[in-house]
């Protein structure tokens, strides 16, 4: 797909509404938990609860992405894509019905189904609708999608103080399904993968056995869980724990929270420009999750005044989102033709997997009083993750002349 071949115009469309359907799910994933966290009195949660019940979510999601993946390639990844936004958006507005951990653990499965088609459907219409040259800033705005959706998760907090608890489920639920009749209505702009890769894939012969033990996908998946961890530690417990770390209140830690998913899609940004003028992806991504690990360490110890929490973790943010686009580039270039939404779905069903195991681990950690124990876990998955990055490198057959017809 030559540069000649898509207009400007018509990519920025594209990518401009699938990053914001990437943003819709990432915000559903903070918010359901941020909910959780919300009404956690009122329901009678623990924190132990909160972390149980995030994992059926992404335990969910992590079981039927790699199958939403097949769904992809199989009836296209459009309507898949409009079926997740509607559905993890009616998951959110349901909260407001349900008062026990059954109801909640009810709603948890339903929003784990709607959550597992968004990477492969993501990754499907970008291959296929957006010219090559432009993929590397295509694959940024994707992550700076998601990051500004964690981002705008927190102002679940705003929306309970102002409407109640059941008004902001009901008004949070808003964005997905305006998203969902969008994506549904954009028959032509966003391709039909299925169309571009059927020769190719037919030629290639590649049987799924071969596709899924291959080296590098399943460091891929590894690399994907361990970061998930990382993430979800974060994003679900940070705010609690840096009021209790620093002092703080409730109000300044969600901030601080704000502030450093705001620099991670800084980062992101950021990172697409480098993904389309390096060879060297893994390069990227190892020093910028170093450098994220450095960051962190001040935190961990807790040797840095309260004063200083926002700048440090909006550049900790930063460096971790630059290693955003080149991971992507490294998946895409090991990924056979004719099976974008199956390896997508199988290596990004590692985010799945790391925050189903996170949560509950976490949610311990908080109640028994060692929240500084996330950020050491932190940091520890930050080393892990740049020696992975190596490894993949290392086993990764190209097959990026392939991937292009997607």
């Amino acid at each position: 797909m030559s540069v000649a071949a898509v207009p400007a115009s018509r990519d920025v469309r594209v990518i401009s509404l699938i990053g914001a359907a990437h943003g819709a799910s990432h915000y559903y994933q903070l918010a359901f938990v941020t909910m959780l966290l919300i009404v956690r009195q009122e329901a009678g949660l623990e924190f132990e609860d909160i972390g149980l019940l995030g994992g059926i979510f992404y335990g969910v999601s992590g079981i039927c992405q790699t199958m939403a993946g097949f769904a992809v390639d199989r009836f296209g990844a459009r309507p898949i894509l409009s079926f997740g936004l509607a559905t993890v958006a009616i998951a959110l507005a349901l909260v407001s019905l349900a008062h026990s951990f059954v109801g909640f653990a009810a709603i948890a499965v339903f929003a784990g189904i709607g959550n597992s088609v968004f990477h492969p459907a993501d990754f499907a219409l970008l291959n296929a609708s957006v010219d090559q040259g432009r993929l590397g800033r295509a694959y940024s705005i994707h992550g700076v999608g998601g990051s500004l959706g964690w981002a705008a998760a927190p102002v679940m907090y705003f929306l309970d103080s102002m409407f109640g608890w059941v008004g902001a489920a009901v008004i949070g639920a808003l964005p997905g399904l305006i998203l969902a009749v969008l994506v549904a209505s954009h028959r032509t702009t966003l391709v039909d993968h299925r169309v571009k890769v059927r020769a190719a894939a037919a030629q290639a012969g590649v049987s799924l056995r071969a596709i899924f033990l291959q080296p590098a996908i399943l460091l891929c998946l590894v690399y994907f869980a361990l970061i998930a961890a990382n993430t979800v530690g974060i994003q679900q417990f940070a705010v609690p724990a840096w009021t209790t770390m620093f002092g703080v209140s409730e109000n300044f830690a969600a901030l601080c929270l704000i502030v450093f998913i705001v620099g991670s899609a800084a980062g992101v940004l950021v990172g697409g420009f480098f993904a389309d003028r390096v060879r060297r992806h893994d390069r990227v991504a190892t020093w910028g999750l170093l450098v994220a690990g450095a960051l962190t360490l001040p935190i961990a110890t807790q040797t840095v005044p309260a004063g200083l929490l926002l700048p440090l973790l909006a550049l900790a943010g930063a460096a971790g989102g630059v290693t955003g686009p080149s991971r992507d580039m490294i998946v895409r270039s090991a990924t056979p033709p004719g099976a974008s939404g199956k390896v997508f779905g199988f290596v990004y069903s590692g985010l799945d997997v790391g925050s189903f195991l996170a949560p509950p681990v976490f949610g311990y950690l908080m109640t028994h009083g060692v929240p500084s124990a996330i950020f050491w876990i932190a940091v520890t998955l930050y080393v892990i993750n740049a020696g992975l990055v190596m490894a993949i490198r290392q086993n990764t057959v190209p097959t990026v002349a392939p991937a292009a017809a997607e």
